[in-house]
């Protein structure tokens, strides 16, 4: 498997953070890259964290972009949400959410294999 395939996702805890990043290959030569920082605050027993930072892009290996989900402009308060036509390359769809509709990495990989599978890829 080529270098740029393997999956290299990972957590990591690292002062008062929990941190989320690398690759994971999907399938139908998809990529997605993981990038997310949570901080981590202590309220008696419990344990809290919030996400504070965060990007996933994914796109067709050799081909186009097909989903953006980040919070990398302006401020961390608004996450924007963009998703591509695989086969063009073409923006199909953008939004921008709130804190409160930030996505799961689940939800985001539930959400990339809807788009592949709509629009082919």
């Amino acid at each position: 498997m080529d270098h740029d395939q393997r999956n290299t996702l990972c957590f990591k805890e690292q002062g008062g953070e929990i941190l989320l990043r690398g690759r994971v290959h999907c399938s139908r030569n998809i990529m997605l890259v993981a990038d997310q920082a949570l901080v981590i605050r202590y309220s008696g027993n419990l344990r809290r964290v919030r996400a504070y930072y965060f990007r996933y892009v994914a796109w067709v290996v050799g081909g186009h972009t097909v989903l953006k989900h980040h919070n990398m402009h302006r401020s961390d308060d608004y996450y924007h949400h963009r998703i591509y036509n695989p086969v063009t390359g073409c923006e199909i769809f953008y939004e921008q959410l709130t804190r409160n509709q930030f996505p799961t990495f689940n939800e985001v990989l539930d959400e990339l294999e809807i788009i592949v599978e709509t629009l082919g890829g």
